[in-house]
């Protein structure tokens, strides 16, 4: 593995490998935002329930845990490089697999396998740019991950003109071609970083290890375990309504075709890139309020488009403006004024407060454990749309409107973090 060993060779990595960062946000934003839009659609059209559902992401969310603790301090011993290609390449082998199948089971096991290396993907993502450059780091991701949001728009959106045009030429699972395009694209992006990212050598590598005692006693500064809870509180939320709920919600409420789910599914993530391709880099100073009041709004606009009754358009002077789309106007607002906005504040805080000779397993560790709340989200979406004695009407909602309230929660929380300033002695408290 190549790195750079003095100044000079670091400054001239880091102008080579931003650039890279770019390509492969882009490959990653045309593949992996068509499978999971694309999945809960295959799911159901192969007859599995809600609850079946339920099941298969929780287990993904489970497995997220085991294998972002492993391989991020995996990534403090053999360098990110090695793992990020991995992570990629895993992602696109189990995307590829689940067309062929349609028992319960198998798709647990691909998810497991599909959702754990594409969040061990993004950690090491956000790690590199930091190692990368620390000055630069929020706006470098800010940037990287809108260009990663702007192309899930630009995926979601062929991908929904391929579907209706494979449907209209008579193609029996036009679900099944845009998942194995997808995995393609996916395992490129593994082929490409593996072959032209250069890792430049880093203080400390090969120090840290992960055992046993990691897993059950954790060890993280009180920032860091603050940060967690917080991501804790906010994934049991935000995945309640962004599971297979998500496009369910909008299909049985509102009686959404499978091209406006791929539309719907294209503007949420256009709305992702454009607070962070324009304004996520801004919020410098004060960033623990500015993080707590955009996450609060977030869960504020989960909220309403489970309040708004699915029969009734809505007029705005001469323009009627469908049911349907009256609540995703007002459903991707928490995204213009909420995560769009607020994950390079958390990133960069999470990074601050992490030790530099233990960032991967301490940054996996804090990822890791607030992914634990993903694993409880899918069921109760489930269990929360077959209420007993409770109306369909009503149950259909209900996952939005806990999910909003999950998220102000996790708001709340971070009124426990201290100053970001303080990070240096904080840390050599762990």
């Amino acid at each position: 593995m190549s790195v750079a060993a003095n100044p000079q060779d670091a400054a001239g990595t880091t102008r080579r490998n931003v650039p890279i960062l770019f390509l492969i946000s882009i490959l990653i934003g045309l593949g992996v935002a068509v499978y999971e839009v694309a999945l809960p659609l295959h799911l159901k059209k192969v007859g599995l329930s809600w609850r079946d559902m339920g099941w298969i992401y929780a287990a993904g969310a489970l497995a997220i845990c085991f294998v972002r603790f492993g391989m991020g301090a995996w990534s403090d011993r053999v360098g990110r490089k090695l793992v990020y290609t991995l992570s990629l390449v895993a992602v696109g082998v189990s995307t590829a697999l689940t067309p062929f199948f349609a028992n319960a089971y198998v798709q647990l096991v691909l998810r497991s396998v599909a959702l754990p290396a594409a969040r061990v993907r993004d950690t090491m993502h956000s790690v590199l740019l930091y190692e990368d450059s620390r000055r630069g780091f929020l706006n470098i991701f800010s940037k990287t991950r809108g260009v990663e949001y702007l192309f899930h728009f630009v995926g979601l959106l062929l991908a929904g003109w391929g579907i209706d045009a494979m449907r209209r030429n008579g193609v029996a699972s036009p679900h099944a071609w845009v998942i194995w395009i997808a995995a393609a694209v996916l395992v490129l992006a593994g082929l490409v970083f593996g072959t032209l990212y250069r890792e430049r050598a880093r203080r400390g590598s090969g120090g840290a290890s992960l055992s046993w005692t990691d897993l059950l006693s954790p060890r993280l500064s009180r920032p860091m375990w603050v940060m967690t809870a917080s991501i804790f509180v906010f994934t049991l939320g935000i995945m309640i309504s962004h599971c297979f709920a998500l496009q369910l919600f909008f299909q049985e409420k509102y009686g959404a075709s499978d091209r406006d789910i791929f539309a719907i599914g294209a503007l949420h993530r256009l709305c992702c890139a454009l607070p962070l391709l324009l304004v996520g880099h801004l919020f410098r100073r004060h960033q623990k309020s500015w993080l707590m009041l955009f996450v609060f709004i977030e869960g504020i606009f989960l909220v309403l488009p489970g309040l708004m009754p699915a029969a009734l358009d809505y007029r705005m002077g001469p323009v009627t403006i469908p049911a349907l789309w009256a609540a995703v106007i007002v459903w991707l607002f928490h995204d213009v004024l909420g995560m769009g906005i607020w994950l390079p504040m958390q990133q960069e805080l999470l990074q601050r407060f992490s030790r530099p000779e233990a960032r991967g397993k301490d940054m996996s560790l804090a990822a890791g454990l607030g992914a634990l709340g993903g694993i409880v989200a899918p069921p109760l979406a489930g269990w929360l749309r077959g209420l007993p004695g409770v109306n369909a009407e009503t149950t259909v909602n209900l996952p939005f409107i806990v999910s909003g309230a999950g998220v102000m929660l996790s708001a709340a929380i971070l009124l426990a973090l201290p100053r970001a300033k303080d990070a240096d002695s904080i840390r050599k408290d762990v």
